[in-house]
């Protein structure tokens, strides 16, 4: 449990000033020599035994799809990856879920009723003491063996005398599917930590997690694997010797150079959203180590998940908090990535790669990797298993390396909120400091059935008027109109806020539903001020100032008043709570700036609360990709798409640069022919777009909200987000030409729903079929070079 590391983490402290590593002389270079580093403390991890899946062990079935396997002749093969905890112990840490397989139903059976007596609480204690004895059942039944970076390297046959008479090490990797493989013995069993498994239980009522239907718990644990001969696990002692000699003037990092090498850990308990991270596992690794062995991926921590039992105290004065439970990153995890080493930017491990997490919607995946924070297990390591990893902190424990992303994260989250409508949820950003906040139009109108009503209304008279073929100007009239204000002025939105998102906050310190380390979220109450009825899928809400107003200070005198003296103070408090609600409650929130002008191959990231819904209180998530494609019309940006994931909940979320600048509204996913959604394909509205919202929001334009109301659909616009094949934009120009650079903007926000999709089927309305566009743009260029061959004769 993660509160021994206050008893049993001493090792681990005071490692954090007297360790070698921790000097900044040594730090890694990413870019020059932490890679090779990372993969010389990492190997491939595969386990043996005989095939009982047919009928008598389905809890084979239920692994083999998630895990990497291979079955034949009998046996079947499961691999994962796994990192060098202790090279001179030989001492390896990997996933337990290739291990799970062999143990059969009735094991299971048995550790849950053992559990379920144990007044029906699953704790980390009995979950590690009854995994580990059932693993120790199955030992004799199967065989354990491990590829280290130096087993597929012929180190003598490649250390090559170069013409300055030193010598390097090739990488000709040479796999021996009989000799390469290092056998291993079973050490020991560490199940997750109590936050950790509160989290997972938490997770389980919305999620597939690994193996669930018999115990997941188990799986969230960690292997330790003894590699049984040590001798060549490291350099020939005169080789190593020669070695430094020659490369201590050039390269002085290099003098205790080694193929194989331990991971060196870093600091997880400060790690947050948008911190840079690498993955160093093996996928798919024992059909092909050469192909797969130690393969890097990147990419950046998207969620800091922390238990809701989590306490806010600190665990000791060095450390300062208890840390998350659980991370979530989008860097590529595939299967057999399970048990790979999780690096920061320092080349410092900060977790491992757990089993994958699925949705219960198939159509709906989630595609970031769930890691387990290595200080979660390390208590329990050093004291229980006496093995005192090697550690390079910080003094105040901080993140050492500039990371870009991770501070903009922190100067744009605050501007993000969480927004729920009855049964929907989504994100929202606030645009104005007098709390208005923009979300997307289809968390809204699927919950209201009289906009439902109204939208009917008007497409069955646009089919209409198209099948009784109306004169243009008559069709003209049949555009959607504005939806009437009383159909959703009495509503309320649910918005979830960051305490921190207040200007000059006075009560920061009080309770609410939910705190992390560094800031606590306010639920409140807001207003709906327009919804769009065009191809533009925007909402506008503005936070009720009376309700917020009221919470701050009810909590705050809750906070405030002692026991003995409340009915003498009721008086004055409420003389205060009259002066404080008159007081205008002021936010922090995005700018929008017209001049911006993003590129094709940005980086950029989004900032949302998708996936993990509302009651679960969840942390912010930011995912990173980069603008693969703008659209344009007169020369003004109406669609980004980007490659960063987004998930269901991303909706009404903030599109953003490296630089912290605000670049649109996400808004929604492309989706497969089957219903797939598309989590790398999604589209953002412009911030240039929505510019009149924002005119109106800070009070420059108190008509711009009239205007946006009295906006036409673009048809153009509307086919465009169906992904449908339209005529030119041209030729459907906006009714508002005087407007047309800010209104010709997007998405159509009929036919959504709250799990971010748009469709790609076809419409007579909207868009044309593909052969009928073809045949029209044939047509249209014989006969411009009709005209250009009867000008030339002119």
């Amino acid at each position: 449990m993660i509160n021994n590391f206050n008893n049993y983490g001493s090792d681990f402290i005071n490692n954090i000033n007297n360790n070698n590593y921790n000097n900044n002389n040594n730090k890694f270079n990413l870019e020059d020599e932490s890679i090779p580093n990372l993969r010389r403390s990492c190997c491939i991890v595969r386990v043996s035994g005989i095939d009982q899946s047919n009928g008598t062990n389905p809890n084979l079935q239920s692994i083999r799809s998630r895990s990497f396997s291979y079955s034949s002749n009998g046996k079947i093969i499961f691999s994962c990856s796994g990192f060098i905890i202790d090279l001179e112990k030989g001492l390896i840490i990997t996933s337990p879920t290739i291990f799970l397989p062999f143990i059969n139903q009735q094991q299971n059976d048995n550790k849950r009723n053992i559990n379920n007596n144990n007044n029906n609480q699953i704790t980390e204690s009995n979950i590690t003491k009854n995994t580990k004895i059932s693993i120790e059942n199955i030992l004799s039944l199967i065989n354990i063996d491990v590829i280290l970076e130096s087993d597929i390297i012929n180190i003598r046959n490649n250390l090559k005398e170069n013409n300055n008479n030193s010598y390097d090490y090739g990488d000709e990797k040479v796999y021996d599917p009989v000799n390469s493989w290092r056998s291993c013995k079973f050490k020991d069993y560490l199940g997750c930590s109590q936050n950790t498994l509160n989290t997972l239980n938490q997770l389980k009522n919305h999620f597939i997690l690994s193996n669930q239907t018999t115990g997941f718990e188990s799986s969230f644990g960690l292997i330790v694997l003894e590699i049984n001969d040590k001798s060549s696990l490291i350099i020939n002692q005169q080789e190593q010797q020669q070695y430094q000699r020659q490369q201590q003037q050039q390269q002085q990092q290099h003098q205790q150079q080694r193929i194989n090498s331990s991971v060196i850990i870093g600091n997880s308990i400060d790690v947050k959203s948008g911190n840079s991270v690498y993955v160093v596992g093996s996928p798919f690794g024992f059909i092909s180590p050469t192909m797969f062995l130690n393969s890097i991926s990147n990419g950046i921590v998207c969620n800091c998940i922390q238990s809701s039992s989590a306490s806010s105290s600190s665990l000791s004065p060095s450390i300062g908090n208890i840390g998350s439970s659980l991370f979530l990153v989008d860097a590529r995890s595939l299967p057999g990535n399970e048990g790979s080493g999780v690096f920061n930017r320092d080349g410092l491990l900060i977790g491992f790669i757990a089993p994958p997490i699925r949705s219960k919607n198939d159509k709906l995946p989630f595609t970031l990797s769930p890691v387990l924070p290595i200080h979660s297990f390390l208590p329990r390591i050093e004291s229980q298993l006496s093995i005192y990893p090697k550690y390079r902190l910080s003094n105040g424990l901080s993140v050492t390396c500039f990371d870009p992303i991770q501070q903009s994260v922190n100067s744009c989250q605050n501007s993000i909120v969480l927004v729920q409508f009855k049964n929907s949820w989504g994100s929202g950003v606030l645009i104005s400091e007098c709390g208005y906040i923009l979300t997307n139009a289809h968390l809204i109108i699927p919950s209201i059935p009289l906009i439902q009503q109204h939208i009917q209304q008007q497409q069955q008279q646009q089919q209409h008027s198209t099948q009784t073929k109306q004169t243009k100007s008559q069709h003209n009239n049949q555009q959607p109109q504005p939806f009437p204000i009383e159909l959703y002025k009495d509503k309320k939105v649910d918005l979830r806020i960051s305490s921190n998102s207040i200007i000059n906050n006075k009560y920061n310190n009080q309770s609410s539903l939910h705190q992390s380390s560094t800031s606590s979220f306010i639920w409140c109450k807001g207003t709906i001020e327009y919804i769009s009825h065009t191809h533009l899928d925007i909402a506008l809400i503005k936070i009720d100032q009376h309700d917020l107003s009221l919470l701050l200070t009810d909590n705050n005198n809750n906070n405030n008043n002692n026991n003995n003296n409340n009915n003498n103070n009721n008086n004055n408090n409420n003389n205060n709570n009259n002066q404080k609600r008159q007081e205008l409650i002021k936010f922090h929130h995005v700018v929008c700036n017209p001049i911006l002008n993003p590129k094709y191959g940005e980086s950029v990231f989004v900032l949302g609360y998708p996936l993990i819904p509302p009651t679960q209180n969840p942390p912010i998530s930011v995912t990173k990709g980069i603008i693969s494609n703008i659209v344009y019309v007169d020369n003004c940006a109406v669609s980004y798409q980007t490659t960063a994931s987004v998930h269901s909940g991303n909706s009404g979320g903030g599109l953003f640069d490296l630089k912290g600048n605000f670049l649109g509204i996400v808004t929604c996913n492309a989706k497969q022919k089957n219903g797939l959604i598309i989590t790398e394909l999604n589209f953002s509205i412009p911030a240039t777009s929505l510019i009149h919202f924002f005119h109106y929001a800070n009070g420059t334009d108190d008509m711009g909200l009239n205007l946006m109301r009295s906006t036409s659909t673009n048809k153009f616009l509307k086919a465009l987000w169906k992904l449908q094949i339209t005529p030119p934009p041209l030729s459907n120009t906006n009714n508002n030409g005087s407007n047309n650079n800010n209104n010709n903007n997007n998405n159509n926000n009929n036919n959504n729903n709250n799990n971010n999709n748009i469709s790609t089927s076809t419409s007579p309305i909207a868009g044309k079929k593909y052969s009928e566009f073809l045949t029209k743009i044939n047509q249209q260029q014989l006969l411009q070079d009709k005209n250009n061959k009867i000008q030339s004769k002119l």
